[in-house]
């Protein structure tokens, strides 16, 4: 199907020049069409409320609005519209200011056709790429989301009990498929689940998953053990300390039962059961449990940790063949004929990898090794991987100063969003990354995770505004990007070591 053609909205106060700029440009033959043609600024800003535009074309000087507010009105409000000016030479002065509002171009009185042209196809130009930008963001975010949906189900539960999995690699697998949990200071507890009327327990599994997304704010329920009835799945602690971790299970179980209920006639028990006030406690437990009945396997965690690094400086090293010997000898060592353990053992070998994630179709081949039940194919999809990074490598990838300008651009727009919710996958879209490779490359380039340079730069407003203003407490939460005071309040004493209200009063 012929993408849609480009719309653009002529602004001018002189009749006879936007007619004519709507009537005899060819705007067809550049990929355009004319979506409104209007004499004001102020015309063209409440067109902008309900109108969706790719392109503003202005004259910079009118009797009310001039384009130059407009120019500014549509940076300041983040309309997705670029902005093209016409100029006369006596305004060269308010031309230069209009680059602090990302105009894209200038057109000169009087307008020259060929000019005209030659601006529209080089944003033509531009538009595409941009288009074909989000379409792939858009199949590679589908393609994420169905990943990590997968790995939560299936994968998580086997990544828990995995004797040869430390903290260090569960907080890697952790950040991969989009969790923010650090086991050494989260509690957690099992929760045993039963329901009527009789339903396959993947699919109770899955619809409490679901049912929980939108309740879940300081708790995240993991799928852990045997899919069976009962079921038993553990939920995590993302915020409350260790002593209202049963009362924030109970109150949120409350209200998935009940959305279950009235959505699918789903009724379920719950019970919970011993708190750990960590989440590396508990797995600690059960893996010694494990090792008693697989003896085996002791000793292995230590080795493992030492292979990956060897596998890892291989790759950096460019040395993809020995890094190809080394993945067959880990398969034959680690994975033995389970699908399962194969798959566990890749995982942790490509899933940590950003560069995996930046290379073409590194997300797709995940996802295939992810689904797949086969171990030969398993096997191919790894070499595929494998190959996949040494033509990154020869292709050399983004380089450093690229990079430094990404997180840049980043860094901008959390400063900008602060009052926002703001999440990994927004930013990483507004940067047309792949969160997870905007992940690695954040945390390399700045020495902080995402989550904690936005909760320092959300602290550090929070600070300048305690100190500079006399706005109450709970309008600074808000401008700070919380929802929640109790929650600003923890995370402000973290920060400080003083409440916001006893900081306030300090630097005064």
């Amino acid at each position: 199907m012929k993408d849609a053609a480009y719309r653009i909205l002529i602004v001018d106060d002189d009749e006879e020049v936007r007619n004519g700029l709507a009537e005899i440009v060819d705007w067809k033959s550049c990929g355009f069409q004319v979506a409104a043609v209007l004499k004001d600024g102020e015309e063209a800003i409440r067109y902008l409320q309900d109108a969706r535009v790719d392109v503003v074309l202005s004259d910079i000087r009118m009797t009310f609005v001039s384009g130059l507010h407009l120019a500014k009105h549509i940076y300041e409000h983040r309309i997705p519209a670029k902005v093209v000016l016409i100029s006369g030479y006596q305004e060269f002065e308010l031309a230069k200011e209009a680059l602090r509002y990302n105009v894209q171009d200038y057109l000169l009185k009087p307008t020259d056709l060929d000019e005209v042209y030659k601006v529209f196809r080089g944003l033509k130009e531009q538009l595409d790429q941009e288009r074909l930008d989000r379409n792939r963001l858009a199949m590679e975010k589908e393609m994420r989301e169905q990943m990590v949906r997968y790995l939560r189900e299936r994968y998580l539960p086997h990544l828990l009990l995995d004797t040869t999995a430390d903290e260090e690699e569960i907080m890697r697998q952790f950040e991969m498929i989009g969790l923010n949990i650090d086991p050494s200071t989260c509690a957690c507890a099992p929760v045993r689940i039963d329901w009527t009327p009789a339903s396959p327990a993947d699919t109770v599994q899955r619809a409490l998953l679901g049912g929980l997304i939108e309740n879940a704010s300081t708790v995240t329920l993991l799928p852990y053990g045997p899919i069976d009835r009962p079921l038993t799945m553990l939920a995590v602690g993302v915020d409350p300390e260790k002593g209202e971790l049963t009362e924030e299970i109970e109150r949120i179980f409350r209200q998935a039962s009940s959305r279950l209920r009235s959505l699918i006639g789903l009724t379920i028990e719950w019970r919970v059961e011993t708190v750990y006030g960590r989440l590396i406690d508990f797995l600690e437990e059960q893996r010694s449990l494990r090792l008693r009945t697989e003896p085996t396997t002791d000793g292995r965690p230590r080795q493992w940790k030492e292979d990956k690094r060897r596998w890892i400086e291989c790759l950096e090293a460019g040395k993809y063949e020995e890094a190809g010997r080394l993945l067959k000898l880990y398969l034959a060592t680690y994975g033995g004929e389970r699908i399962d353990d194969v798959k566990s053992i890749l995982i942790q070998l490509f899933g940590s990898l950003s560069a995996v994630y930046a290379a073409e179709s590194g997300s797709a081949r995940l996802m295939q090794l992810c689904k797949s039940e086969d171990l030969k194919e398993i096997e191919r999809i790894s070499e595929s991987l494998l190959q996949g990074l040494s033509r990154r490598e020869e292709e050399a990838g983004m380089n450093a100063e690229t990079e430094r300008r990404v997180i840049s651009k980043a860094k901008q727009y959390i400063r900008e969003n602060l009052g926002k919710d703001l999440t990994l996958s927004e930013v990483a879209d507004f940067v047309y990354l792949n969160p997870v490779y905007l992940s690695r490359l954040f945390k390399l380039e700045t020495g902080s995770g995402f989550s904690d340079y936005v909760t320092e730069v959300r602290m550090n407003l929070a600070a300048q505004l305690l100190r500079d203003t006399n706005l109450k407490i709970y309008e600074i939460c808000e401008k700070a990007g919380y929802k929640d005071v109790r929650h600003f309040y923890k995370l402000f004493k973290r920060y400080a070591g003083f409440s916001p209200s006893e900081y306030r009063e300090r630097a005064e």
